[in-house]
């Protein structure tokens, strides 16, 4: 996301700042960004892949019970990880685990999404009565 920040403010692309807060030590499963003083930047809802909460949670609210654990590891960044760039093709069992924890995380963050949705949908309405006079 930094990259891509950098990235577009070098292009002269609108596009909102990102930048880390020191009490971020550790990645989050969901980050909104927006930028209501620029009309042309968008707003970003950027989920990068991270297993936390997924680990412990099965659902929303829902602690897995302990023979549901196992169902919660996924291995995203050690170095036998089935999830490298370098990796073209999924085992079965591999692309089930991020397809749940890409679900869960989507899921476990519906009121960001909501609220990028309603950011969006004010910031159009907002540009439209500022149309030519």
């Amino acid at each position: 996301m930094k990259q891509t920040c950098e990235y577009s403010t070098v292009q002269n692309i609108p596009f909102p700042k990102y930048e880390l807060q020191e009490e971020d030590d550790k990645l989050k499963e969901c980050y909104l960004m927006e930028n209501s003083q620029e009309p042309d930047a968008p707003t970003v809802v950027f989920f990068p892949l991270i297993n936390d909460t997924f680990q412990k949670y099965k659902a929303p609210g829902v602690e897995r019970s302990p023979e549901e654990m196992e169902q919660g590891q996924v291995d995203i960044y050690g170095p036998k990880t089935p999830y490298a760039t370098k990796e073209l093709t999924y085992t079965e069992a591999a692309f089930d685990k991020l397809v749940k924890l890409s679900e869960y995380n989507i899921l476990n963050n519906k009121d960001k999404l909501l609220e990028a949705l309603r950011l969006a949908v004010e910031k159009k309405k907002r540009l439209k009565g500022q149309g030519p006079s």
